[in-house]
């Protein structure tokens, strides 16, 4: 199970991602798709965030990706995670979210 939260806390607006989904040994559509969401954000951050007050842990099975000011990349993640977990309940879920 893929839990995912998205928030606000005082180092900014954070979205975390912890665990696996499970969905098939292999290729598993849903892990992929969750990785694709947070891999895009923390690669786009990277190369256009001028303000430099993002930043992003990403490892197997955990991402925390934290954004000084919420923006409209931080948003379509957040929404785009909150998509994937609707489809796939059983295996993702959506927690704390704002959006």
């Amino acid at each position: 199970m893929i839990e995912a939260s998205a928030y606000r806390d005082s180092r900014g607006y954070c979205l975390e991602v912890v665990g696996h989904a499970g969905y098939a040994s292999g290729d598993d559509i849903v892990c992929a798709a969750v990785s694709a969401v947070v891999e895009s954000l923390a690669a786009y951050l990277e190369e256009y965030d001028t303000d430099c007050s993002a930043e992003a842990d990403l490892a197997d099975g955990y991402a925390m990706i934290t954004v000084g000011e919420r923006n409209a990349a931080y948003d379509m993640a957040a929404c785009g995670l909150a998509a994937i977990a609707d489809r796939y309940p059983q295996f993702v879920t959506m927690r704390n979210s704002y959006i």
